[in-house]
């Protein structure tokens, strides 16, 4: 068996796609996938949809040229199109690997405890964990950077876009700092960050959040570069707050990180119900975590357990959580 930790974004979400530095953390939640021999073509089992449908050989091989196609060209709308299948990332994965290393009959069962669309990195634990199984399965002798590469696919699948942040967060582990022109750098971080997650509720679509930054970034490159930029300074900051274990400049940094979300129009009235219970309630920082438009928010403060009853009053569910924790394996 193998599994894979969520992706819990500090800094830098959607500027990383425009190259600026982005921060991020594997948290103590994980997805896992266990491969076996089956009779008949290949079975994928989604435990956590109550989903699951067997295809041939041939299935998989049209739809993975058909999805790595669409990747290649980057026809978002295609892809909008494709996702609509719930199967379509787990195709472009299998095909991307069975094709080089053999079809097998299998049977794929995959179960995450990892929230779903909710900003930490579901989808890429999922993928991150199915790529590692393969490559466990039939002995692929992948390196972490190549199965970083095999799950991005899924992502791309997905959320059209992707930075590829969470597939590397997800597959090395620990705190990653990304860059798209320089790829990743695994930090060595020891500081203990008592972090609570809280769930808004309100779902999102991250393809969609992205596209809406996309279309402001395109009628207004100035204005949004500066957010952007302001980002990338925050990350930079937040890094070294981290690596001294100053919790109350972390805080700062994750207050001004959720200003840049505000002016690029992501946040709602229910992450900012959350933030503004959290800093009533001696919270040192609380920002969106991912694409924004819904999801989860991090709340850095001293004492995660006495926000957690708050949180329940108000319907949000809520978990307190380890960073730092150790990649796919």
């Amino acid at each position: 068996m193998a599994s894979a930790p969520g992706s819990l974004k500090l800094f830098g979400e959607h500027a990383v796609i425009y190259n600026r530095l982005a921060l991020s953390a594997a948290f103590n939640r994980r997805a896992f996938c266990k491969l076996s021999r089956s009779k008949d073509g290949i079975t994928i089992e989604l435990k956590d949809f109550g989903n699951r449908k067997n295809f041939s050989f041939n299935d998989i091989l049209v739809s993975y040229t058909e999805l790595k196609g669409l990747v290649e060209k980057g026809d978002m709308e295609g892809l909008a199109r494709a996702r609509k299948d719930i199967f379509s990332p787990y195709k472009i994965i299998l095909g991307e690997f069975l094709s080089e290393f053999g079809f097998s009959p299998l049977r794929i069962p995959i179960h995450s405890e990892v929230p779903r669309n909710s900003g930490l990195g579901s989808s890429a634990a999922v993928f991150c964990s199915l790529a590692a199984e393969l490559n466990n399965f039939f002995n692929g002798g992948m390196s972490k950077k190549q199965l970083a590469e095999l799950a991005n696919l899924g992502d791309k699948v997905v959320h059209g876009n992707p930075s590829g942040l969470d597939a590397s967060t997800c597959t090395f582990g620990g705190y990653i700092s990304f860059r798209r022109g320089e790829g990743i750098n695994p930090l060595k971080i020891k500081t203990e960050v008592p972090m609570l997650v809280v769930n808004t509720g309100s779902q999102k679509d991250t393809g969609e959040m992205i596209g809406r930054v996309a279309e402001r970034y395109k009628t207004d490159k100035r204005g949004v570069g500066r957010i952007f930029d302001r980002m990338e300074d925050t990350a930079l900051s937040g890094i070294r707050a981290l690596k001294s274990s100053n919790l109350k400049k972390l805080g700062g940094n994750m207050n001004t990180a959720q200003e840049c979300f505000r002016e690029l129009g992501l946040s709602t009235p229910g992450i900012e119900r959350i933030i503004e219970t959290a800093m009533d309630n001696g919270a040192l920082g609380a920002k969106i975590t991912g694409a924004g438009g819904g999801g989860c928010v991090i709340i850095l403060t001293k004492e995660p357990g006495e926000l957690t009853p708050i949180y329940k009053r108000m319907g949000c569910d809520s978990f307190q959580t380890v960073l730092g924790v150790e990649g796919v394996k």
